[in-house]
């Protein structure tokens, strides 16, 4: 039998459109569920096309998406994906997104329609599956899931290594963010951020060191991209949201500015 790696099969690719043209843009997306409400949740520059540092859109024809185009897995027993049309603005072009209530940071969360009974893809949440309590500490090994190159079958993620780059104790006293010292393309803005281990010496209180033979995972938050340089052959250093920011956003529901 063909196994994948849960988390392989957690993220979500997302084209951007403009009612059915395509923007020749992507990026990654991963779900979130609260009670019955499941949530897609991605960067603010993703879905605005706006740079989140600058405020100016980052096309030059100023074109912005209302719709993503995404992948999802059909229902256990299938290596299939079934496309979902997803609208992000009203037909005023209100944005349907949600933003921190009181802290600019670079996380938009979608609210979906997604009824559970009536689901006939296979959906994953973050904060479902990635819930073990391992130590995050600087210098250790992340994994950032997400499309750095076209999406094309069978469009499953990269895993893409790096390390923590700053203290992860202070993001929530200052900016809101940690640093992660690795390479990455555009596609991969709006990844989920794990931590990974398989000895039980990584936990926060690890009781006997033992190896586990299933790995532990933890969900630490929202890539979006390399730190602004003034040279692209500078340090690639990436930014991670803190991911207790998303909980806010859906108790702040707070709709983004047109």
């Amino acid at each position: 039998m063909t196994k994948l790696d849960p988390f392989t099969l957690a993220t979500v690719p997302l084209e951007l459109y403009f009612n059915d043209t395509s923007l020749d843009s992507q990026a990654t997306g991963f779900m979130w569920k609260v009670g019955p409400q499941y949530y897609l949740v991605t960067n603010w520059h993703v879905l605005s096309a706006r740079d989140f540092f600058t405020g100016k859109y980052m096309r030059s024809d100023a074109g912005r998406p209302n719709v993503l185009r995404t992948l999802f897995n059909l229902q256990v027993g299938s290596f299939e994906k079934q496309r979902w049309d997803i609208i992000i603005r009203d037909g005023d072009d209100k944005p349907l997104w949600l933003v921190h209530p009181d802290k600019r940071v670079d996380i938009a969360v979608l609210p979906l329609p997604f009824a559970e009974n009536h689901l006939t893809i296979a959906i994953y949440p973050f904060n479902e599956v990635a819930t073990a309590p391992l130590r995050i500490e600087v210098g250790m090994e992340v994994f950032i899931l997400g499309y750095p190159f076209k999406i094309a079958p069978p469009a499953y993620p990269i895993w893409k290594r790096g390390s923590i780059a700053s203290e992860p104790a202070l993001a929530r006293l200052t900016t809101n963010y940690i640093l992660v010292d690795t390479a990455s393309r555009p596609g991969m803005s709006g990844s989920p951020v794990i931590r990974r281990s398989n000895w039980t010496s990584d936990l926060i209180q690890p009781g006997v060191v033992a190896h586990s033979d299933a790995p532990m995972n933890r969900f630490i938050g929202v890539y979006s991209g390399r730190l602004p340089t003034d040279h692209p052959n500078e340090a690639q250093i990436g930014l991670v949201w803190d991911g207790s920011l998303i909980q806010e956003i859906i108790a702040g529901n707070t709709l983004d500015a047109p």
